[in-house]
């Protein structure tokens, strides 16, 4: 008779999830704990300085950019309408040459600041015939008054009116600036010629409506 063999027991041990193996590396003492904590606190304080100065240096020049080249400024009044309405905000370069129809932010006396067109340049003569701007005899466009001058030619009356004292003969050093809002604006026609030392800059962005930004 034969007999059956014997069936291999299988290991049923089980290890735990739990079960903790102890890792082969060694331990840190407690006085190298310390050395290393106080050399991570020495480099987080390092970089927290570090990161003032970085604020404290692009402040500085920022407030140096702002002094000497640009500057903001909020418009006051009717007289650049529609171009510029009473609240844009603007920005100013400083440092700057003046073309014809430049806008130009300048003072008159102590008053605030404005904000006009350059027309007439040093040197030149200008008059005004029929809406028509003529510098030194010759007809020149100012097509970004286009839509309002035809519009007020249909009504029957220029947008410019004539000038009550023409030709105007504008000497070195100062500029013939106007609104564009030709029929309210207060401009030279009112105070006179505007030294160019009088001026705060050239207005070269309207920042403000945001939906409105544009360039000049």
């Amino acid at each position: 008779m034969k007999q059956r063999p014997i069936p291999k027991r299988k290991n049923t041990t089980k290890v735990s999830r739990n079960t903790h193996i102890p890792s082969s590396g060694k331990r840190l003492s407690p006085s190298r704990d310390k050395r290393v904590s106080k050399k991570k606190r020495r480099r987080r304080g390092w970089q927290i300085k570090e990161f003032f100065l970085a604020v404290t240096l692009v402040s500085v020049i920022a407030i140096g950019v702002s002094v000497f080249f640009i500057s903001i400024l909020t418009v006051r009044g009717y007289s650049m309408v529609p171009t510029l309405r009473e609240g844009d905000k603007v920005l100013i370069q400083k440092k700057t040459t003046f073309r014809r129809f430049d806008l130009v932010a300048y003072t008159v006396g102590d008053g605030d600041p404005q904000i006009r067109r350059i027309i007439g340049l040093p040197g030149e003569t200008i008059r005004y015939t029929q809406d028509t701007l003529f510098v030194n005899e010759q007809p020149v466009d100012e097509k970004f008054l286009v839509d309002e001058i035809n519009e007020s030619q249909k009504n029957g009356r220029d947008y410019t009116e004539d000038l009550e004292q023409q030709p105007i003969v504008i000497p070195e050093g100062y500029y013939f600036v106007l609104g564009d809002n030709r029929p309210y604006a207060t401009d030279s026609r009112h105070y006179g010629l505007v030294a160019e030392k009088r001026f705060l800059g050239k207005v070269t962005t309207q920042l403000f409506p945001f939906n409105e930004i544009k360039a000049f």
